[in-house]
């Protein structure tokens, strides 16, 4: 699966994925004619890319294909390029149109198969871009699993946003872990509801709540990135099962500060496996 950490700063957006991905199949139908799937993993997946004018970038937790290509793939063919007097209202619909192109697209390959629409896999992509005409960096959710896409605003003040498989990061920010908090509640008798319920009344300030991510310098923040999804990858390899997560992490980053831009920091690059990556 994916380890992706948005990380929002007063003037920036950081973006960290690890490299392994999972594509879904369908090999044939069984006796009950229900689809068969299966999951192929590979290891040297780029999760984060920017479209063509550098304007848009945009990270893949989840299932990584549209179909038969890529998600990340089809987003690096396009070029949103906003300009300096686009407003909210308009750069949301420049997204909403990009999302509706990426889901018709897994539609055009689904609709031709057995896999009910309820069931067509899609990833979940986190999208930023910069607004010129305010300064600001903005974040949107897309979800593309199902039947149809779904695009929200996130982060829309400073913070961090975890998507894909992140039980351990999500413990280490939040202080619990959701497996231990559904074994205490069994225990104690009690519904996972009212136990939330209490954590958010707690005097405690917990690790996410000492953050102080409105000043938090772009290389602090990168750096914060990549040891979050580097406590997943490493605690998926430590723990018994297939890793969910692995290999290096790869980081992008929408600045506003002295002038909007993307910088791309790969953790990995296309090379001969015959040659050391050190040469």
């Amino acid at each position: 699966m994916t380890i992706a950490i948005a990380l929002r700063t007063g003037s920036a957006v950081i973006f960290a994925a690890d490299s392994k991905v999972t594509v879904p199949g369908v090999v044939g139908i069984d006796a009950n004619g229900q689809p068969q799937w299966v999951d192929q993993t590979y290891d040297n997946a780029t999760k984060v890319v920017h479209d063509r004018s550098m304007t848009l970038m945009a990270m893949v937790a989840g299932y990584a294909t549209i179909g038969q290509i890529a998600a990340t793939d089809f987003i690096s063919t396009k070029s949103l390029d906003f300009g300096d007097s686009i407003d909210e209202g308009e750069q949301d619909g420049s997204i909403k149109r990009l999302v509706d192109e990426m889901f018709d697209r897994k539609r055009a390959y689904w609709q031709n198969t057995k896999v009910p629409p309820g069931d067509w896999p899609g990833p979940t992509g986190l999208l930023a871009a910069p607004l010129p005409k305010e300064n600001l960096p903005r974040v949107w959710r897309a979800d593309l699993e199902g039947e149809s896409p779904r695009v929200s605003r996130i982060l829309t003040e400073p913070g961090i946003r975890l998507e894909g498989t992140y039980a351990e990061v999500f413990s280490l920010l939040y202080g619990y872990h959701f497996d231990v908090v559904g074994g205490s509640c069994a225990e104690l008798n009690i519904t996972k509801e009212a136990m939330l319920e209490a954590f958010g009344k707690m005097k405690v300030l917990r690790p996410i709540d000492k953050l102080n991510l409105w000043a938090m310098p772009v290389q602090d923040a990168i750096d914060m990135a990549v040891f979050l999804a580097t406590v997943q990858v490493e605690m998926d390899r430590f723990l018994p099962g297939t890793p969910a997560c692995g290999g290096p992490i790869d980081v992008m980053v929408l600045q506003m500060a002295p002038r909007a831009g993307i910088v791309a920091y790969p953790g990995k690059s296309p090379h001969h496996p015959r040659v050391s990556r050190l040469d």
